[in-house]
């Protein structure tokens, strides 16, 4: 009996050390097989073995996909002149014969002259324009309604081309000269969109001969480089890591503005947008990268903890070295947790590394989570980003779903560990409750047939 409550006190107290250093945390590995457990009250208090399900895939990759579109379309693209040149040269298709000389007539005289010479003709002549008027209203009306259509439908990319229009707008409107040729320029020509959107670096984005406007990547940049007191367009790919700001949350889970901006596009998905199309200079259409949330990026981060891991397990001490390998900004594993877990059986020794090592890996990976949210709303501050309606919707439904990236992650372990443990600790409690009555012994003394009474025995 006192071995046995010895050794419920033991494992008690290394289930309390264990679950002190795995304080938040759903995780990731290869599911675990069933096995035979020892310690069965701990292994069922942990939550079993794995916190959270695995990766659908391991090694998922963020994919680049491209549309056979260009950004927009616009009906302001149509030569209106040539529409209606074309319909009045072929004005037998609209239900008249006119003869060369005639055509040839009506072009070598002024419309007025034309009028008093020939008011015939120039009445056939007003009403072939009218027709060929109706005719090209008509086309661009089918034209429009279809534009309006895919505005409806809410066409990802037409408030960039908005947004590129209003800009070129304001700069024709600064420099002057003639407001029908600032349209044709506009509309016809995509001044707006060949000359891009001023962006968060400092320069236009999304142009001809420009980089492409790509959301989640640049603001992420941006927001570590304002985040670090650094101008939002500094070099992308300067190594902090060695520099006075090591010791920086934001440092310590990405070294370069790249590591954050990349880690940003494979959990989110990230696009490439150019905005003009055409023109031999007019860069390919717009790409997506698509999105591989959460998982992955844990599996990664158990990856580099799990060896470490068991390598202290199964030595005789713990350098500081290799406990700063294995612990996450803000959970330290401590060489307390470390020697409680060498103690344990040899199977449940196994279960709690894993176990262990998969809930820091988790803390990590919410860790940067959270690092790259802050990140992105900082960069979306910024006043090019601000003024960009399209940039700000698009982020922040991306920072909306990291954060539920991040809630579903927490949801699964919490339901995980309740899942595991509840019944099968019922179940065992009530078993251990069976066996101690089993073993209890009932109180009293035995009835004597001839009590001693008085000094003489008694007979009944």
């Amino acid at each position: 009996m006192t071995n046995a409550h010895s050794s419920s006190l033991r494992f008690k107290r290394i289930c309390s050390a264990v679950t002190l250093a795995c304080v938040l945390a759903p995780s990731v590995v290869t599911p675990a097989a069933a096995q035979t457990i020892t310690s069965s009250g701990l292994y069922y208090r942990m939550g079993g073995g794995s916190p959270i399900s695995a990766a659908a895939h391991r090694s998922a990759l963020s994919m680049q996909l491209g549309a056979g579109v260009r950004a927009n379309y616009s009906c302001g693209k149509f030569d209106i002149g040539l529409s209606w040149s074309d319909l009045m040269n072929s004005i037998q298709n609209l239900g008249a014969t006119i003869t060369g000389a005639v055509q040839a007539g009506i072009s070598a005289l002024p419309l007025y002259f034309l009028q008093r010479a020939q008011p015939g003709l120039y009445q056939l002549f007003q009403n072939f324009s009218q027709k060929a008027d109706l005719l090209v209203s008509a086309s661009l009306k089918t034209c429009e309604d279809m534009e309006a259509m895919i505005k409806n439908g809410q066409d990802p990319y037409e408030e960039y081309i908005a947004l590129a229009k209003g800009d070129a707008w304001k700069v024709k409107a600064n420099t002057g000269g003639s407001v029908v040729n600032a349209k044709l320029d506009i509309n016809k020509n995509e001044a707006g969109q060949r000359a891009g959107l001023p962006w968060v670096f400092g320069s236009r984005a999304g142009g001809a001969g420009t980089p492409p406007i790509q959301p989640i990547r640049d603001l992420a940049v941006a927001g570590y480089n304002v985040t670090i007191n650094k101008a939002a367009n500094s070099l992308s790919t300067a190594n902090y890591g060695s520099s006075s700001l090591a010791s920086t949350r934001l440092v310590q889970a990405f070294k370069t503005p790249d590591d954050l901006a990349r880690w940003s596009a494979e959990v989110l998905g990230d696009q490439k947008i150019y905005m003009c199309t055409q023109g031999s200079d007019c860069p390919s259409p717009t790409i997506t990268s698509t999105a591989t949330g959460l998982a992955p990026k844990f599996e990664r981060e158990l990856d580099e903890v799990l060896p470490t891991m068991r390598n202290l397990g199964s030595s005789t001490s713990s350098s500081h070295a290799d406990l700063a390998k294995v612990s996450a900004p803000g959970m330290a594993v401590s060489p307390q947790l470390m020697d409680a877990v060498r103690k344990l059986p040899t199977d449940m020794r196994s279960v709690a590394i894993n176990r262990l090592a998969q809930e820091v890996a988790v803390y990590k990976t919410i860790d940067k989570a959270l690092i790259a949210r802050n990140a992105l709303i900082s960069g979306m501050s910024l006043p090019e980003a601000t003024g960009a309606a399209p940039v700000r919707s698009e982020v922040q439904t991306k920072i909306d779903r990291l954060t539920q990236y991040i809630n579903d992650m927490m949801f699964e372990f919490r339901i995980r560990k309740e899942m595991t443990g509840e019944t099968a600790l019922s179940i065992m409690g009530n078993q251990q409750q069976a066996g101690a009555a089993s073993m209890d012994v009932q109180g009293g003394t035995r009835a004597d047939p001839s009590p001693l009474i008085d000094g003489r025995v008694s007979t009944r």
